[in-house]
């Protein structure tokens, strides 16, 4: 097929998010033996503005968009968050093209009523939606003619290319690593402030918290690549199926991650590839526990690595998106098939 996918590809970060969901969706498509035409929202309504602002390119943005669909007459387009695409621009493109299908994929968390309101305000427009939520948040979006779908956090083996579990011993830089911001979140502060103080005796590595500076591509990856295991903290733990699209990040380089119960992972992530915590007290017993067995972290940190590239890659994601979309029973085959709503 024919696709344009309007997504967030950051051209103007320079290569230092190469790990976004964007991007690995993107070249699973191409990997399915499509044509993927790339439409980066962001960058081109900044292109098409005068003082290089996306809030005021946005509806030339809009414009555009039409056009490259008029130009490359697309049989699918793939929708990326798209918060500055219109429902009216979506109309306007099936005016244009009547057979074409439109789909919507959002990896952010669905519970912000305010942040997700253009989802609302398009299903109408849509012929399936594509979150990394399930449960009644995830069902409250599916419509008659939109089912809404979860999707796990994709990895790509071109992005996701390192193996922390073969890391020689003396190149290891941490014990246990966190990349997170804690700006204005007190209660996350306060934790890994605690975290940070219960481990005396271990190499901690906190970035972008803490008062400590982010690192960002290569330099990240390093980081990842000579560290033991790492922590997958999202805002909340106790919504169906969500987690950061860190966990895909850290699992997909090799990395044994410790990520909260709560959220019903366990049917992605078995026991013996994600080490689960209940609170702050077990997960620094299971952090001090898990730095003095070494077989059996990077036994756990194998297993998880095999499951995120044999299952959850790129290609599968995108496999699943267009299957949907399209209405081609194959999509109930994908492991995570049952999350499916309105369908």
């Amino acid at each position: 097929m024919r696709i344009v996918h309007a997504a967030n590809l950051q051209f103007d970060k320079d290569g230092a998010h190469l790990w976004n969901q964007d991007q690995k969706i993107h070249h699973g498509l191409v990997r399915l033996g499509h044509f993927v035409y790339p439409f980066s929202i962001n960058d081109r309504a900044r292109m098409l503005s005068p003082i290089n602002s996306k809030t005021f390119g946005k509806a030339r943005a809009n414009k555009a968009l039409v056009e490259t669909c008029r130009n490359v007459h697309p049989d699918l387009l793939v929708l990326g968050h798209a918060q500055f695409i219109t429902a009216e621009t979506l109309r306007e493109i099936r005016r244009i093209l009547p057979r074409i299908r439109i789909a919507l994929w959002y990896v952010d968390p669905l519970w912000d009523a305010n942040a997700t309101i253009h989802l609302r305000q398009r299903v109408d427009t849509l012929d399936a939606l594509f979150c990394s939520t399930s449960g009644p948040l995830l069902e409250a979006l599916a419509t008659p003619s939109c089912p809404a779908a979860f999707i796990p956090s994709a990895v790509d083996a071109g992005i996701e290319c390192h193996r922390a579990f073969e890391t020689p011993e003396n190149e290891m830089l941490h014990d246990f690593l966190f990349f997170g911001r804690d700006k204005g979140e007190p209660g996350r502060r306060n934790m890994l402030h605690s975290l940070r103080s219960m481990l005396p005796e271990l190499r901690c590595g906190f970035y972008g918290c803490l008062d400590q500076a982010g690192i960002f591509g290569w330099e990240k990856e390093q980081v990842i690549r000579r560290s033991k295991m790492a922590l997958n903290l999202s805002r909340r733990s106790d919504v169906p199926l969500y987690s950061s699209s860190r966990i895909g990040e850290l699992m997909g380089n090799g990395i044994l991650t410790l990520t909260p119960r709560g959220a019903g992972l366990e049917e992605l992530y078995p026991e013996d590839e994600v080490a689960y915590f209940e609170n702050l007290e077990d997960l620094a017993l299971k952090i001090r526990h898990l730095a003095g067995n070494p077989e059996k972290r990077l036994a756990m940190a194998r297993k998880g690595w095999e499951r995120n590239h044999s299952q959850y890659n790129g290609t599968a994601i995108a496999r699943f998106i267009i299957g949907l979309t399209l209405r081609d029973p194959a999509w109930r085959d994908a492991p995570w098939a049952r999350h499916v709503f309105g369908s």
